[in-house]
């Protein structure tokens, strides 16, 4: 008897400790459309896995305390994968911002060819206790069928932003879209 007044009293001790998640999304930026494309798209272009930093490939958030301190956030959640979500990011803006494209999320099911892929790799996106947010990595342009690279670049990007986790994540929206721009533009010239 003694012990199971112990067992439901411990449960509904840890009950009440636990806490809730909340769970966060980078977004796409509005992105204003130049005009409705009623062409039919023809050129593929398939956006593959995004490569990330094994400390980013986590449910938790992380932010940066300092240049060798991370903290995980327990309660602060990324609603999908991290690598899924900057791609699925990427992909939006990159077909608002050149319509005249498809832009694909690799792996896809339909029989459909890309003509052109883009890989990513980010070895470091976070915000540290300021609010600041870096972006480091590279990212490639690769024309398939000949195996060439059209573009590989570094990408290294700050922008200063609220010290919360959602301001931090609004932060990260903002430099999403501000890679997407840049990307787009090395693509109107390559292609």
């Amino acid at each position: 008897m003694k012990q199971t007044v112990w067992c439901i009293a411990a449960a509904l001790l840890l009950a009440g400790c636990s806490s809730k998640s909340n769970f966060y999304q980078m977004h796409p930026k509005e992105v204003k459309e130049h005009g409705s494309v009623t062409a039919l798209k023809k050129t593929v272009i398939g956006i593959e896995e995004v490569d990330v930093a094994e400390y980013l490939d986590k449910p938790q958030i992380m932010t940066r305390l300092s240049a060798e301190r991370l903290q995980l956030h327990e309660t602060e959640r990324w609603a999908e994968g991290f690598d899924k979500n900057v791609q699925s990011v990427l992909a939006y803006d990159l077909s608002v911002m050149l319509p005249y494209y498809t832009f694909l999320i690799r792996p896809w099911s339909e029989p459909v060819e890309d003509k052109y892929r883009i890989y990513v790799r980010i070895d470091r996106f976070d915000g540290d206790s300021n609010g600041t947010v870096t972006v480091d990595g590279r990212w490639s342009l690769v024309e398939v069928e000949e195996r060439k690279s059209l573009v590989s670049e570094k990408i290294h990007m700050q922008q200063q932003g609220t010290p919360t986790i959602d301001g931090i994540v609004a932060t990260q929206s903002r430099l999403l879209e501000k890679l997407s721009r840049h990307m787009a533009k090395r693509i109107r010239t390559k292609i």
